[in-house]
């Protein structure tokens, strides 16, 4: 490409169109050049264009992983997938359709597997990592509408919502409620409002590789992602997507399964905002607590009967009150020590 420099107009339809979305990947002649990266008109610089990697975490993908690859290599400059653990062909398929894969020999958890993917695409200096399931629930086509408030510096983070803008209306029942209850207990340890916290479909740009901490090794890394990306001030963007519920996903027990990332949530909030968890319940407990003491008081003096229950009450909230707000307190101290 010697000479002036060359410019890429991409027109996309509408966003919602996604089955008509232009399939631009690279030919042989056009490697490194043409990418489909906007969701309406936008003329760039092929110089300053991304490098994307796709990451796609997978535990017993085969029927969908093929499909998910190939479809992804049309957005980006290289596919991964981190196979963690699977007893079926996911590595071989994977393979097959393109993809770099990375093998865990045994299950560890998709918190491992989106490390490893961060790790990769920091060693191959990608400008942007995409997170998608492995499952086929996300439409790899969406991938340009998250690459897009990047590239345009509108965001560090873009989120992929079912719920923004009153949409997720196809969710089963069932996992709304349980969404909702994450999302809101995700929500309490940040400082941003999401609207789905539990999605997969995430894009990050470079900046944010170094600011997560990876702790949790299973589907919580969700909201710890979140919560790391708040402390970090990091902008984040949400952006509507679609999901499907028509093929098969997670064989995991629904109840015990959200049950399980919940309390992980809950610890993670805990220690991150202690404060919130643990001070602000404890004043509302020693309010009441105190409200029912000067019932007692009252009462006695007005009757001269002294109401043991309601006395035992007010002594067991102002003492669980006054232990919760020197919890927080403290873990909030300990908290700015180790900063």
């Amino acid at each position: 490409m010697s000479g002036a420099k060359k410019m890429a107009s991409v027109t996309v339809p509408d966003k919602n169109e996604y089955a008509n979305f232009p399939k631009l990947g690279k030919t042989e002649s056009e490697k490194g050049i043409t990418k489909p990266i906007a969701e309406k008109n936008l003329t760039v610089e092929l110089s300053l264009l991304p490098k994307v990697v796709v990451a796609i975490p997978a535990f017993n993908e085969e029927v969908a992983i093929g499909s998910v690859v190939l479809r992804s290599k049309l957005y980006a400059d290289e596919v991964v997938v981190i196979d963690d653990g699977s007893r079926d062909k996911t590595a071989t398929i994977a393979r097959l359709a393109g993809a770099t894969v990375i093998v865990h020999k045994i299950n560890q958890g998709k918190g491992v597997g989106i490390k490893d993917a961060f790790d990769h695409a920091k060693e191959v200096k990608a400008d942007i990592l995409v997170l998608i399931d492995g499952d086929g629930q996300h439409n790899p086509d969406e991938i340009p509408s998250l690459l897009i408030p990047i590239i345009q510096g509108e965001a560090d983070i873009v989120n992929g919502s079912r719920f923004v803008n009153g949409n997720g209306h196809n969710v089963p029942k069932y996992r709304r409620v349980g969404q909702e209850v994450l999302t809101a207990a995700t929500n309490a340890g940040s400082k941003t409002h999401i609207t789905d916290t539990q999605n997969g479909f995430r894009a990050f740009s470079k900046k944010t590789f170094n600011s997560f901490s990876f702790h949790e090794n299973g589907m919580a890394i969700e909201s710890e992602m979140l919560l790391d990306a708040s402390s970090a001030n990091l902008k984040i963007k949400e952006i509507p997507i679609n999901v499907r519920y028509d093929v098969e996903g997670s064989t995991l027990n629904p109840v015990s399964h959200g049950m399980g990332v919940l309390s992980n949530v809950i610890r993670l909030v805990s220690q991150r905002r202690p404060l919130l968890f643990f001070s602000v319940p404890g004043i509302i407990s020693f309010i009441i607590g105190i409200f029912f003491l000067v019932r007692v008081l009252e009462s006695f003096n007005g009757t001269r009967n002294f109401a043991i229950g309601s006395a035992l009450i007010g002594v067991m909230c102002t003492i669980i009150g006054t232990f919760s707000i020197f919890t927080g307190l403290m873990l909030m101290s300990i908290q700015s020590i180790k900063k």
